[in-house]
């Protein structure tokens, strides 16, 4: 990022009163903004009917978050200047953004009549096929754009956008390369494509490219965004590192001080350091201010969840969900939750619940057809929850067709099979997403070691299972860089499986030292009291 160019978060408000965040590159900052806007307002009263100074303004009042006057202000624009397509384009994107799609769709026909560039032309269809849903077509519109004019950054963005927004992880990396090939210091193409390569779990290349952006723009909230993720992830929490942690998520409040993720990422500093309620109630009280923010509500029930509070939990998930129900993420986080809501609730609730669980996932595949974490998930809800076998395991391999080569979606189709039974397939599908992670990818190849362990134990191939066993024992110490606390926990239960109680406790006792999360912090409770309750045998003998 060069010049006066910064990155800023702004809130606005949709027309439905939703309060919503952008991340904005602009050149005011934010105390030179008032300043600017009453000179521009004053300009504008005494010649009304001029444009450029309007338009100015209109870019302003969007910088700014105050959408719904810039929105009246562009189109003030075009009523005095029908052939300015880019000020159509910037229209559209904010009608987009505040969830009026039909209207950016208006805005978007008119521009593709005004436009003689074939490029613009595709580029404009690929924004219409956005409003409507229609990814192929997007995708389709995007590659023709790009494909006529290769060297616009904008055609190349916009595809990795639609394959990002669909859960297509190669296609995004695909499109940002053509994006970083043309200027290899793109801010946005580094951010989005760390993101893509986490996805597909090669966590080396992840953190280099995550390196690579901090090293260029290491203010820019959304780099700093996932440098304080990473650094949680870690567990670098107390010491000096703690410190350096703490006065980045800091700086981060700073800048956005009605952001959610800023907040949730105070809140999980605080869990990781072992105030637990000291982190819960920062969402608590970001939610008290700012009740019409699904975001608020989903990292505050996330929150619950990974401190053990299922049942309030499901309750700030259902906010959220209630606010915004075209959001993927937090249908699926409903999902997750309320499968765990804690039992036993007055039976005309456990059958509200069971019957508003059964709507969400028939709903949320309806919605989201081409992302496959959606079928992964309403797989398993299908068959840990109703019981659906048969079902819920097609409906899961969906996601496996969907990305069949992304190592996630088959390790996450196992899960399926082998709460149906279904261990021999359930090894297929392992072996399937072992061949095809990158190298490195300990993060999701570790869990499968184990997965894997467990099904060659039910299957009664005991050479096979303890060779797993071994290999995620082996796997776990090179996770323990990334994410220390999931490391030991891993570890815990390949020692399990190999019949080391004793280092199955010390490797679950470290986890559970390093703050490990509900609810495989439940799972590691039960399983020490058992694992101590014999060792107290063993002793008595």
């Amino acid at each position: 990022m060069s010049g006066n160019l910064a990155t800023f978060l702004v809130q606005f408000t949709q027309f439905s009163g939703l309060e919503m965040n952008a991340h904005l590159v602009v050149e005011e900052k934010p105390a030179r903004q008032q300043q600017k806007l009453v000179t521009l307002s004053k300009y504008i009263q005494k010649y009304p009917q001029g444009w450029k100074k309007r338009l100015e303004l209109a870019d302003l009042l969007y910088e700014m978050g105050n959408w719904q006057q810039a929105v009246a202000e562009y189109r003030q624009v075009i009523s005095r200047q029908p052939q300015l397509i880019d000020v159509r384009l910037q229209l559209g994107k904010i009608l987009q953004l505040m969830g009026l799609e039909q209207e950016a769709i208006e805005i978007y026909e008119k521009a593709l009549l005004l436009s003689h560039n074939e490029g613009t032309q595709n580029h404009i269809n690929g924004l219409i096929a956005v409003c409507r849903g229609k990814s192929q077509k997007a995708i389709i519109a995007f590659n023709l754009a790009a494909a006529l004019e290769p060297d616009k950054v904008v055609h190349w963005l916009a595809l990795a956008q639609v394959h990002q927004k669909a859960e297509n992880p190669f296609g995004t990396l695909s499109a940002l390369e053509q994006v970083l090939s043309i200027n290899p210091d793109d801010v946005v193409a580094l951010i989005h494509s760390y993101d893509a390569l986490m996805a597909v779990g090669d966590i080396q290349a992840g953190r280099e490219r995550l390196n690579r952006v901090i090293a260029l723009a290491g203010h820019d909230l959304r780099v700093l965004q996932r440098q304080i993720d990473q650094r949680c992830q870690m567990r670098l929490v107390s010491g000096k590192e703690g410190k350096l942690t703490k006065s980045l998520i800091t700086f981060a409040l700073r800048q956005a001080p009605h952001g959610a993720e800023a907040h949730k990422s105070l809140a999980y500093y605080h869990i990781l350091r072992g105030d637990w309620a000291q982190g819960v109630e920062v969402l608590a009280e970001f939610t008290a201010e700012h009740p019409h923010h699904p975001y608020g509500w989903y990292y505050y029930g996330r929150c619950l969840f990974d401190t053990g509070e299922y049942q309030k939990a499901a309750e700030m998930m259902e906010k959220a969900y209630h606010l915004y129900p075209d959001d993927c993420e937090i249908c699926r986080g409903l999902c997750e939750v309320l499968p765990l809501e804690p039992l036993p609730l007055p039976l005309s609730s456990q059958e509200r619940g069971v019957r508003g669980l059964a709507s969400i996932v028939e709903e949320m595949l309806k919605r989201f057809p081409e992302r496959w974490s959606v079928w992964a998930t309403a797989g398993r809800v299908l068959v840990e929850c109703f019981q659906e076998i048969e079902r819920g395991c097609q409906v899961s391999e969906q996601g496996t067709k969907l990305q069949p080569q992304l190592a996630n979606a088959w390790f996450r189709h196992r899960r399926v099979l082998a709460l149906a039974g279904k261990h021999q397939e359930a090894v297929e599908a392992l072996e399937k997403g072992w061949h095809i992670s990158p190298a490195g990818g300990y993060l999701q190849s570790v869990p499968g070691l184990v997965w894997l362990g467990e099904s060659y134990q039910v299957l009664g191939d005991v050479g096979a299972s303890k060779r797993s066993w071994e290999a995620a024992c082996e796997g776990s110490q090179e996770l323990r860089a990334f994410n220390p606390a999931a490391a030991d926990y891993w570890l815990g239960r390949a020692l399990v499986g190999l019949g080391d109680r004793l280092g199955a406790i010390k490797a679950y006792e470290s986890a559970l030292s390093q703050e490990l999360l509900y609810p495989a912090r439940g799972e590691v409770e039960k399983t020490l009291q058992r694992l101590k309750g014999k060792k107290r045998k063993g002793s008595e003998s």
